[in-house]
């Protein structure tokens, strides 16, 4: 099937279509190696329980997180990027834009919002949510990362490159995440301007 011949929503259906949950080893492999070093493509997120909009990649550390309040790896692996992110609080060069996602192509926002609400409250996760109703953002990061599963989770330079990928749950995610994070806070100096 070309997929330029046919329109973006029925894109978006098609590449989401072949999306797994996966709870299995996190995937740090040839596949998530060769993007390392790319540059992230557009994204497009609304906040789910703000009113603030900005959303800067550039001149930050990002962590971006991919997850479901569906999705059991995802339930476990939440609480972890909470809690590194909690601990860097005082950093402004850090952040974590976690997206909500529903387990389709195109999310009902209203309904997202509502789940997430939920789930945070019942868990007592502290975080700002975000979300990609139409699936552009997804979709951009399938086609530039093969992004397939939940929970993806990318680490971004304040270049807007690709520093490392997570793919799946496993204890040892929060701590290979923390320590990555570590050095990359190291390995950018500070700069007067984003």
């Amino acid at each position: 099937m070309n997929l330029m011949a046919i329109t973006q929503p029925q894109r978006i259906l098609f590449i989401l279509s072949f999306f797994v949950i996966i709870g299995c080893e996190p995937t740090r492999n040839q596949q998530t190696q060769k993007h390392i070093g790319k540059i992230v493509p557009e994204v497009s997120l609304v906040p789910l329980n703000t009113s603030d909009t900005a959303l800067m990649l550039a001149g930050k550390i990002t962590l971006l997180n991919f997850w479901g309040t569906w999705c059991p790896p995802c339930r476990q692996e939440l609480p972890g990027l909470a809690r590194l992110a909690s601990r860097l609080s005082g950093e402004s060069r850090f952040q974590l834009i976690a997206v909500s996602c529903g387990g389709g192509a195109r999310d009902d926002l209203d309904q997202l919002r509502g789940d997430t609400a939920d789930f945070l409250t019942s868990t007592g996760i502290k975080i700002s949510p975000w979300a990609d109703p139409s699936g552009a953002t997804r979709l951009n990061f399938t086609e530039a990362f093969d992004f397939r599963a939940y929970p993806t989770t990318y680490l971004i330079g304040p270049d807007r490159k690709v520093l490392a990928i997570w793919t799946g749950y496993s204890p040892s995610v929060e701590t290979q995440i923390a320590q990555s994070v570590a050095r990359s806070l190291k390995e950018f100096p500070v700069t007067d301007s984003p």
